[in-house]
């Protein structure tokens, strides 16, 4: 087993979302992985983040319609996973899925400046939310925080090589919280 020292830096590949029945099965929203992706995977962590990360086991996975559901070893009832809803499970850096060049980990936008096609900064995602509709980044502003719906209308593009989200903000949802 690795140290923490010795641990390469952890993405983001899951997080819980909630907890189905009493045997303790969790919803999870996958980033980048499917089900049967999930069942062949090892060297996976949970937690907040980076810090506060601890090696899990996945016992099973199952299907639901399009949603991913799993179990892990250990946590047998809702008592046990109702503190995990929320969490995030983690891999080691080397082993994240390359994703196509659309799609990105939910913690590389994390801290992305966000500008118009014009170049004004308007601030940094400081998180990113999914509701029913859609995902909502959170956009930190000089006068706090804005919710930007992370929808093709509003986002042009994203330049992770810039760390930088271009936008098309609507009228009205940015006025006087440039940086």
């Amino acid at each position: 087993m690795k140290t923490d020292a010795q641990r390469q830096p952890l993405r983001a590949v899951a997080q819980i979302r909630k907890i189905f029945g009493v045997r303790g099965e969790m919803k999870i929203e996958s980033y980048a992985r499917t089900a049967e992706e999930f069942e062949q995977l090892d060297g996976l962590f949970l937690g907040t983040g980076e810090h506060d990360a601890v090696p899990c086991t996945i016992e099973s996975v199952k299907m639901r319609g399009s949603e991913i559901y799993l179990k892990l070893t250990g946590v047998d009832d809702k008592t046990a996973a109702d503190p995990l809803r929320g969490l995030y499970l983690m891999v080691e850096e080397s082993r994240k899925k390359k994703l196509p060049e659309d799609r990105f980990y939910i913690d590389d936008l994390l801290g992305c400046s966000v500008k118009d096609e014009h170049g004004r900064l308007y601030g940094m995602i400081g998180a990113i939310d999914d509701y029913p509709a859609h995902r909502i980044y959170t956009v930190r502003t000089k006068k706090g925080p804005v919710m930007l719906p992370a929808v093709r209308e509003f986002i042009v593009r994203v330049d992770m090589d810039a760390r930088c989200v271009i936008i098309r903000p609507p009228d009205g949802l940015f006025d006087g919280e440039m940086l």
